[in-house]
């Protein structure tokens, strides 16, 4: 069978847009709400999008250096393998495989069909009852995406550049609409904070505001899986990286500022919880713009979605394709075309198995909860690789080096074991990380039954 290679065709533009495009897609529109009954105050808000992001921030510095120390397909599985060995490099795969990726990808799209339906007079309450035309749209969405990225890397990233700038000036207009409208009446009494809002910081609350907000930054470690196509990947990798998560502060920031100035805080607790999670989004757009472009929220939240699930394909299949080159997966996924550069079959792979988990998906929560909790403990592993490399492989060339080292990847490491020692004592959340960790614990036998059976291990 006839196979190609990866090709180096993406360029600086492209390695922000990656970045940015992969993060941006539905958690700055669902999660305010939830944030706001997490936490007592505005203050905590901003503390805590801004520390989060400054968090993930911490560990692009340590990607970066990873990624031009081993600028090739896999990305963070390659930075594990590297750094820990082939069974934690699987266990990762594994893991991503089933749940990081194909959870993310299975949310999405049902968060994208269930934004897209009513646009077209589709009531989605009833349709969530009996679905048919939201898995439809849900696994149309997939396959979409995987008949764009098989054909061809480049056609990937000018869909997610357009994407990304598309939602980037959405969300510009949003934040100057709000910047020029008056702000809330301060004199106006505080309507009753919702039976569930946080009244005080607790625990529980913390866990849930950090899954929100971790939710809404997830995907900015995507870009290294590109690094074998980027052109400079030794000044394009670590400058997506970096300069992709100072964006997505300055913007998540700029947005919650004009939230909270449309909807003050006050009002913001006062909501139902089991309001439709887009309320404080579509408030906001109603009071800064018009009712009508309110109406046209859903919208915006689709081609958001749509353009942060695109980096799914674009970038999370070359691990796959990575891990089968090492033996630790079917030699198929090896397979590149010849004409378009594109790992077709690691494409395909990943693409059915995200519509298996729509036809099966429960809760769009329950997913992002179970992701987010899976991917922390996969972090501090990568991110704990810099100290191990540096000792065990110091003359490996750095083209760049991990800013702030050895404070800001420790202070990265620290908060992923606090987050996932909370997660694992939190009553409300603990179902999903122990499910989290059982499909991580299933991929040791099969790990030890496939190094049995394939002589290319």
């Amino acid at each position: 069978m006839q196979t190609g290679h990866l090709q180096r065709r993406l360029g600086l533009v492209s390695a922000v847009s990656i970045t940015v495009g992969a993060v941006i897609g539905s958690g700055i529109f669902l999660k305010p709400l939830k944030v706001a009954h997490c936490l007592p105050s505005e203050s905590w808000i901003y503390i805590l999008w801004i520390g989060l992001g400054l968090v993930c921030l911490f560990g692009a510095f340590a990607y970066a250096e990873l990624g031009t120390m081993f600028p090739e397909a896999g990305g963070q599985y390659a930075f594990l393998r590297e750094g820990w060995g082939r069974f934690v490099g699987f266990l990762y795969g594994w893991t991503f495989f089933w749940v990081i990726n194909a959870g993310t990808m299975a949310a999405l799209a049902l968060g994208f069909a269930e934004n897209l339906l009513p646009l077209f007079g589709v009531d989605v309450v009833a349709e969530k009852e009996h679905p048919r035309l939201l898995l439809g749209v849900a696994c149309a969405m997939i396959l979409l995406l995987a008949v764009v990225n098989h054909f061809g890397v480049v056609l990937g990233a000018v869909i997610q550049n357009v994407s990304t700038f598309a939602k980037l000036a959405a969300l510009g207009v949003i934040v100057l609409g709000g910047v020029l409208a008056a702000g809330g009446d301060p004199a106006a009494a505080a309507p009753p904070a919702a039976a569930t809002a946080a009244t005080s910081l607790t625990m529980t609350g913390l866990v849930g505001a950090f899954m929100a907000i971790f939710w809404a930054y997830e995907g900015w470690y995507q870009l290294p899986f590109n690094a074998a196509e980027l052109k400079r990947p030794e000044r394009d990798l670590p400058l997506g990286l970096v300069g992709g998560m100072v964006i997505l502060i300055a913007v998540y920031l700029l947005v919650n500022f004009i939230y909270l100035r449309a909807v003050p805080f006050a009002e913001m607790q006062s909501l139902d919880p089991g309001s439709p999670p887009t309320v404080v989004a579509a408030m906001t757009v109603e009071r800064v713009l018009s009712p009508r472009l309110a109406g046209y929220l859903t919208l915006l939240i689709a081609i958001s979605i749509f353009g942060a699930a695109n980096p799914n394909m674009l970038s999370s299949p070359r691990a796959f394709y990575a891990m089968a080159q090492d033996g630790l997966m079917p030699h198929a996924l090896t397979r590149v075309s010849p004409r378009w550069g594109t790992p077709t079959v690691a494409i395909w792979v990943q693409a059915l198995c995200g519509v298996v988990i729509i036809l099966t998906l429960q809760g769009f929560h329950d997913v992002t909860d179970f992701v987010v909790f899976a991917a922390f403990l996969f972090y501090a592993l990568t991110v704990a690789a810099v100290y191990r490399l540096r000792r065990a492989r110091p003359d490996l060339p750095r083209s760049y080096r991990c800013w702030g080292y050895p404070f800001t990847p420790a202070v990265f490491i620290a908060v992923s074991i606090a987050f996932v020692a909370a997660v694992l004592q939190d009553a409300d959340n603990r179902s999903n990380a122990l499910k989290g960790l059982a499909i991580i614990a299933a991929g040791v036998p099969f790990y030890l039954w496939w190094m049995r059976r394939s002589p290319r291990s």
